[in-house]
């Protein structure tokens, strides 16, 4: 009897959790694209093992594997040694497979969301770039709709928690304790009026690049002034930092401005997905995955870092992928 190559595969989300995918592809692939061994319809969990003819009976191979709610995933070439394989591959969400559930803003759990709550509260006139205007954040916060206002929110929600948990580099504080108040959301980012501190600190970076690891900057922070809400006026040159985390790349665009004839420090904050995060999944596993600005896709990188993160959000699949997944059989 030939000799068999079993190679138990095990699936799990970001976050490091079992991941449910009801309707999955894995397929064993050989180095001409013809397939060796394949199975359709899969649902995991539980985990599956796959029969493969060991080598010398085939030479490399590469496992792909193609979800319903995650991006695709393919291992490196293989050899099908007989006995025993398993390995684990990190799957990544797919935006428009997955919708919020959020919780209500008075019920954020206090010691995470205190500052959250008592910023929203102070943001008297915030309005969605490209949208509608929206008053107090507090009070419109749990009202917001659409697809554009769920995108900002959770943008909103993505940037509170990687500013709460990471700190900037000259006196060791909080990058959020700088913001005063929000002015404008969307789905990649918020503006706000801050502290001028933050101001001095965003240029002391600047001037120093070399010394501060991790951070850079870009060519044109002009690019950023169709941000800026209409009521300031600049008073001089936008600044730019960004700094590499592993939940991603954070963009600091700070100016001074005015607004109603008083002097006000605004800021630009963004963020866009790191080159390099999530890149490796597993041993043998890679994504086919570049990344991107979707507020999911940041979701992805936040709880690949700091798993069990409080973001006020959850994710569940959507009501379309369910019925699709239920449709296939």
């Amino acid at each position: 009897m030939p000799d068999v190559a079993r190679f138990k595969l095990n699936l799990t989300t970001a976050e490091g959790s079992p991941a449910e995918e009801p309707n999955c592809y894995v397929g064993f692939m050989r180095t001409d694209g013809t397939t060796a061994v394949e199975a359709k319809n899969i649902a995991y969990p539980p985990d599956h093992t796959f029969r493969l003819p060991a080598w010398p009976q085939e030479q490399n191979l590469y496992c792909l594997i193609k979800p319903t709610l995650y991006h695709v995933v393919q291992s490196e070439f293989f050899r099908p040694d007989a006995g025993d394989q398993e390995q684990a591959a990190t799957l990544v969400r797919l935006p428009d497979q997955w919708s919020p559930e959020f919780q209500a803003l008075a019920d954020l759990p206090t010691a995470r969301f205190d500052f959250f709550q008592k910023l929203l509260a102070k943001s008297p006139d915030v309005d969605v770039k490209h949208g509608p205007k929206l008053g107090n954040l507090a009070d419109a916060f749990d009202n917001l709709k659409g697809t554009q206002q769920i995108l900002a929110k959770m943008a909103l929600l993505n940037l509170y928690a990687v500013l709460s948990d990471e700190t900037e580099p000259i006196d060791n504080t909080h990058w959020i304790h700088f913001v005063q108040q929000i002015v404008r959301i969307d789905q990649e980012r918020f503006i706000a009026e801050t502290d001028p501190d933050l101001f001095d600190i965003v240029q002391k970076i600047l001037s120093n690049l070399g010394n501060f690891k991790g951070f850079f900057t870009e060519l044109s922070p002009n690019l950023h002034l169709e941000n800026i809400p209409p009521a300031y006026q600049l008073t001089g040159d936008l600044i730019t930092v960004k700094v590499r985390y592993e939940q991603g790349n954070v963009q600091f665009t700070m100016g001074k401005a005015t607004k109603a004839g008083q002097n006000v420090v605004l800021l630009d904050c963004d963020m866009d997905e790191h080159s390099n995060l999530i890149e490796h999944t597993g041993d043998i596993f890679t994504h086919v995955f570049t990344g991107g600005t979707h507020p999911i896709d940041m979701h992805e990188y936040i709880v690949h870092h700091d798993p069990g993160v409080l973001l006020g959000y959850d994710l569940e699949p959507a009501e379309t992928a369910v019925s699709a997944a239920g449709a296939g059989g």
